[in-house]
């Protein structure tokens, strides 16, 4: 999922409003005025996708955001947001009497039967057995009850924050608010060092 500032209208706006202003200034001010918006969207997008009920840590929602910077010759700046589910363990999980209560969008929910388990290699989740019983295994001539398999349990990816309609609407009305203020500093600083 992809947000790119739009800046065609905001800049014939910002430019009829200052007046005449020498073209590399401009061609200067655009390209970083874009980038600055970007890169307060970026920081935006972690609180917003918060606000609008993903209940993920800031750092697990801001590792998988990125930015491609504008040039002067690419007038576009985009925000984008990539990764797979989540490990359900990450949304705050905790094992209850009757399965897990994980805390996703929305208030806490119980997973019935669901339990959290620590891997050989290491890796904490959350897990559901597959089917109803445990089964009889013999190996190495032994035979026990397993209830293997098990499967793991994941809940929304960052990706479906960034495309909740709260979370767009908001970053959306961010970029044309900001745009124009600071490509009015950045051609007032250019212009001041020239």
């Amino acid at each position: 999922m992809a947000i790119t500032v739009d800046v065609k209208g905001s800049m014939q706006a910002v430019l009829a409003d200052i007046g005449r202003v020498r073209r590399d200034v401009v061609d200067k001010a655009v390209p970083r005025t874009l980038n600055k918006v970007i890169a307060q969207a970026k920081t935006a997008a972690s609180r917003e996708i918060r606000a609008a009920g993903y209940k993920l840590k800031a750092s697990t929602i801001k590792g998988a955001l990125s930015t491609r910077k504008a040039s002067a010759v690419q007038l576009t700046a985009v925000l984008t947001a990539s990764g797979k589910p989540i490990p359900l363990i990450q949304y705050n999980a905790r094992q209850v009497a009757d399965g897990v209560s994980v805390d996703v969008k929305n208030g806490r929910k119980i997973i019935k039967h669901a339990f959290i388990a620590v891997m050989p290699n290491g890796h904490k989740g959350v897990f559901v057995r597959v089917g109803k019983k445990h089964k009889k295994v013999t190996r190495n001539g032994k035979t026990r009850w397993t209830g293997l398999p098990i499967q793991e349990l994941f809940g929304p990816s960052v990706p479906n924050g960034l495309v909740n309609k709260k979370v767009q609407t908001a970053l959306n009305r961010l970029m044309k608010e900001k745009f124009p203020v600071i490509l009015r500093q950045q051609i007032k600083h250019l212009s001041r060092t020239r």
